[in-house]
């Protein structure tokens, strides 16, 4: 059993194969994701591994660090709704209206702005939040990022566009990624768990 070792950083997957017959293994703590184009190369991975090691089968991925993963027949669909939804209730927006624009056209704000402050931290973990969305939301990837600037020190006026993001992502809860499947393969995500010792 021969699997290459990522090259730096240590997060990529581990890479076992070639072209048609790769099989690439997320490790996260106690568990590994399993993906690969053969159903049955992936299969005899686990079996590998179970023999080395003390696991349970948890059979397809249908969530990770926050990611809702759906696979059928047409793809796998990636999202963070319950994520979305948390980050929301953090902002104080729970039941917001929805909005259909991001961010005001030609929005210019200002790091030097004389507007009151906000509390910082609380900014600051609101860009966090949407940071980490911005995984499975590219399409607020620009906005999320022109809004981290002002982390430093940011004004009422910041958390008023930030807001709006908010409103953005309150009414599309349930955008996200969607890999399509390839004619003639299949992909499968697998988690396999490390058993705990007793």
């Amino acid at each position: 059993m021969t699997i290459s070792p990522p090259s730096s950083p240590p997060s990529r997957p581990y890479r076992r194969g070639n072209r048609r017959n790769v099989l690439l293994v997320g490790v996260y703590v106690d568990g590994f994701i399993i993906i690969g184009a053969e159903e049955q190369k992936v299969e005899v991975f686990k079996e590998q591994m179970k023999k080395v090691f003390d696991m349970s089968d948890l059979c397809l991925l249908c969530f990770y660090l926050g990611i809702e993963v759906r696979q059928d027949v047409s793809g796998i669909a990636l999202c963070q709704t319950h994520y979305a939804e948390r980050i929301l209730e953090h902002g104080g927006m729970i039941g917001c209206n929805p909005a259909h624009t991001l961010m005001e056209k030609k929005l210019k704000l200002s790091r030097e702005s004389k507007v009151e402050e906000v509390e910082a931290t609380h900014y600051r973990r609101l860009i966090g939040s949407l940071r980490y969305l911005v995984h499975t939301r590219l399409d607020i990837a620009f906005a999320v990022e022109y809004m981290s600037r002002f982390m430093e020190r940011p004004t009422m006026e910041h958390l008023q566009a930030v807001k709006q993001i908010l409103h953005y992502v309150a009414g599309t809860l349930d955008y996200g990624l969607h890999y399509r499947r390839a004619p003639n393969t299949a992909r499968f995500s697998r988690l396999l768990r490390q058993r705990p010792h007793r």
